[in-house]
């Protein structure tokens, strides 16, 4: 399949959207130089086009009481089923995204949890239940904010 034709114009779309996506048509064009409705019809392009795939909201996970956020790299057992696996990781509220990785484990779990030792009870009702080898944690101690370096005017 071929990538979408997509200029200068569209890409400052882009960036502005990562940073706020409920942004108005009328913001978004002035800080890219379009009306607002030249805007609306370009993002609604990017979307047909699949660009830009779903609108989401960024959730403080200390507001819901999520005090810890952790990697989590998990290395299958031989044998483990790896779609029943996957559905189970899907069915898990603590697990935010997941991604099948190359290395030398199999999955990347981003995960938000009360505390730590609801991380442990997960890691070991994997291990024990799930089908999980091994695992390697990371606890992530503080997010970087990725708009705090784009210009103002």
């Amino acid at each position: 399949m071929d990538s979408p034709v997509i200029d200068d114009i569209d890409r400052a779309l882009l960036d502005e959207l990562r940073i706020d996506a409920r942004i108005s048509w009328r913001e978004l064009g002035d800080r890219v130089g379009l009306g607002s409705t030249a805007t609306a019809d370009r993002v609604r392009r990017l979307v047909d086009l699949g660009v830009v795939t779903r609108f989401t909201a960024v959730i403080d996970p200390a507001s819901l009481g999520i005090g810890l956020r952790a990697i989590v790299d998990l290395g299958l057992s031989s044998g483990t089923d790896p779609k029943q696996f996957e559905q189970r990781m899907a069915e898990c509220p603590e697990v935010q995204a997941a991604f099948h990785v190359t290395g030398p484990l199999d999955y990347m779990l981003v995960l938000a949890c009360a505390d730590v030792a609801t991380l442990d009870q997960l890691l070991r009702g994997w291990k024990r239940d799930d089908g999980v080898r091994e695992s390697n944690t990371r606890l992530l101690l503080t997010e970087i904010d990725m708009g705090a370096g784009r210009q103002t005017d």
